[in-house]
This record gives structure tokens, sequence and C-alpha cells, in this order.
């Protein structure tokens, strides 16, 4: 029984952190750049008894690699990624990747993500812009252009999600071991005036939140008559002794 005890309460710790991760997904079915995530699941087998015990733990989360759909907003500051990679942007905790590409120019040229943050270049430097008073051209390999001249180039970089560490906002994340640049071509490239809309369905994950949720029940009950099973046995323990 005690076995059934910590089965159920390891359970109710896995599908927690599932119900957690559905919910902050639903929270984020309308946050542009956003990329669902799913937790892995693997199990823990203790031989403290005769026979082996399985319990259910979290080997890690995983973000979605499912491309949101393309949004037209015709701002020239607007970009969308089509294919792989990640934009850079220099946040105070470090340098974090995002699909969200509302971008914006400072009086001074620089170039800033939503929040404020530097937009970087392929070797990690801050993006200026020399002349705001005219409207930049972003071909689709990144390069931005100010009344036909070359000015800077957006990086795009290529992140492998098994360094990805945390989420920074809603829609960047940070890596432990750093991008690498890539290269946009013929399976990646650059959409002016446009954004990438979160790839969540709302509708699979509301079906999952609902399956999750029956699971935790189940799971609550096990450990309720577990405890109720304890409790009892340790009663009449008690009374025989007395």
């Amino acid at each position: 029984m005690e076995s059934a005890l910590a089965v159920g309460t390891a359970a109710q710790r896995t599908l927690s952190k599932q119900l957690e991760t559905v919910a902050n997904n639903i929270a984020n079915s309308t946050t542009i750049g956003f990329r669902s995530e799913g937790v892995d699941f693997s199990s823990i087998v203790s031989n403290a008894d005769k026979n082996p015990v399985h319990f259910p733990t979290i080997s890690g989360i995983h973000a979605s690699t499912v491309q949101g759909t393309h949004i037209d907003t015709n701002n020239p500051y607007d970009v969308a990624l089509s294919g792989e990679g990640f934009f850079a942007i220099q946040t105070p905790a470090g340098i974090a990747y995002t699909r969200d590409g509302r971008f914006q120019v400072t009086p001074f040229g620089d170039l800033q993500s939503i929040e404020g943050h530097a937009v970087l270049d392929s070797g990690n430097s801050p993006i200026q812009i020399p002349d705001t008073s005219s409207k930049p051209i972003i071909s689709s390999d990144g390069r931005i252009l100010v009344n036909g001249n070359f000015v800077a180039e957006l990086g795009v970089f290529s992140v492998d999600q098994q360094y990805v560490e945390s989420r920074y906002g809603n829609s960047a994340f940070f890596t432990s071991t750093p991008a690498q640049p890539l290269a946009p071509g013929a399976s990646t490239f650059i959409r002016q005036g446009a954004l990438e809309s979160s790839n969540v369905n709302p509708m699979k994950e509301l079906a999952n939140l609902i399956t999750i949720t029956q699971h935790f029940e189940a799971a609550s009950g096990v450990v309720d008559k577990a405890n109720e099973t304890i409790s009892r046995a340790t009663m009449e323990l008690s009374q025989r002794r007395g």
C-alpha cells in the first residue's frame, strides 16, 4: 500500500507539471511567435520491495517545431521566418532566441524587439539603421537595405532543442550553449511585413486539459485510498497494542 501511495503521489507531481504546461499553451494561443510545449515522461524503477515499482517522472520539456501561420501586417519592421531558425535579441540576462519578429527602430537607429531589446546580427552585434526617415527593405536572406544601400543583416540562428534551458518572456528562450548562425536559403527565408502566429491548437490543448484532469483525479483517488488504508491499519494496530 505504501508503494501505491508513492506511485500515486509521483503521478500527481508529473500530471501537475503537464497541467501547468498545457495551461501555459492555452494562455499563449494568440502570442506572436509562441511555440507550444509538451512534457516528456519516463519512469524510475525502485527495487526497495521484492517486486520492482515504477515511478513516473518528467524527463524534460520540448517545444513543438510546427510553424505558426503568417499574418500580413504591411509594417516594414515586422518580419516572419519561414522554415527553421530563430532571431536573436540581447536581454539583460543574456542572448535569447525568438520567432517574434515585431521589431521597431528608435530615433537613434537602434533596431529593437517589441520589449525594447537589441536585435542582433549573425555576429551577435546590435543592428543599427542609419536613416530612420526611410523605410527599410528586408530581403528574404535577411539583408537590410535603406535607399538601396546595404546597412545590416538580420541574424538567424539554428537552435538545438536539447540545449534549450528556460523561457524568457512568452516567446523567447535561453540556451545552455550559443546557437549557431544559419544562412537563410531555400528552406529558410524571411518575410517582411508579416508575423508568425502562435502554433498552439486551442481545441487540441483543451482536449489534453480534460484528459490530464481526469488522470489527476484518478491518481488522487489512489492516494486517498492508500492514505485511508494506512490510517485504518495504524488505528487497528494501536488498538491491539492497547
